[in-house]
């Protein structure tokens, strides 16, 4: 990763470890692909095993501008990882020229739905992104958040969090066969579908005029 990653960011209830395959690979893998709906929406695949192993390896963990992370659930103390691991989260095509990234991908294990898992693992990215140095963040001025502009579950997730929609991007992916939900394109434009993109962004200034507070409730939140 370009930045300086601590060795994990962390809320009270919520621990991101940088994800690796031989540790969090089959364990999380063997949760999702029970769920094909968690999936639905992601412009590339994940399925099967190997394919998703080629994802993590070949798009998040060789590029310096992406990482990946385990989110561990910490109220669930020490045991089994597959009772504690709650899903992934990521940041990708960091700018820091631009101060600017996107969060993704976002997945969040069915059992883990509905807790507080998505807000303080959303929230720690956050906080260590849009914080100062002095309070222990990067500094950054802008993250963003895309989603398929028919998933509504991501955008409100997003919106919940802060970030304000800025508009669609049309045609941002081509898309790998098999893939649901795509747009079909003319005549010699290549045999892929298209996908269009929600944006979504929170940016330096909503952050320092009370967005901050706002997640910080939103982490603490019983």
């Amino acid at each position: 990763m370009t930045l300086p990653l601590p060795p994990t960011l962390e809320t009270i209830r919520v621990q991101l470890t940088p994800f690796i395959p031989s540790v969090h690979g089959e364990v999380f893998y063997s949760s999702y692909s029970s769920t094909p709906e968690l999936g639905q929406y992601f412009p590339v695949a994940l399925t099967p095993y190997p394919t998703f192993l080629s994802f993590v390896e070949d798009f998040m963990r060789s590029d310096p501008g992406n990482v990946l992370f385990a989110i561990i659930d910490k109220t669930k103390g020490t045991g089994e990882l597959k009772s504690r691991l709650a899903g992934i989260i990521g940041m990708v095509k960091c700018s820091p020229d631009n101060r600017a990234i996107e969060v993704g991908p976002v997945i969040v294990l069915p059992a883990f739905q509905r807790t507080f898992v998505s807000s303080n693992a959303i929230g720690a990215i956050l906080k260590y992104l849009l914080d100062v140095p002095s309070e222990g963040g990067v500094g950054f001025r802008r993250v963003v958040w895309t989603a398929h502009p028919e998933n509504r579950a991501s955008v409100r997730a997003a919106e919940r969090m802060g970030f304000k929609l800025e508009g669609i991007l049309r045609w941002s992916w081509c898309l790998p066969g098999g893939i649901p939900f795509g747009r079909e394109v003319g005549k010699e434009r290549g045999s892929a579908s298209g996908r269009d993109s929600a944006m979504l962004a929170i940016c330096w200034d909503d952050w320092e005029n009370g967005g901050k507070e706002h997640v910080e409730k939103l982490i603490h939140r019983q």
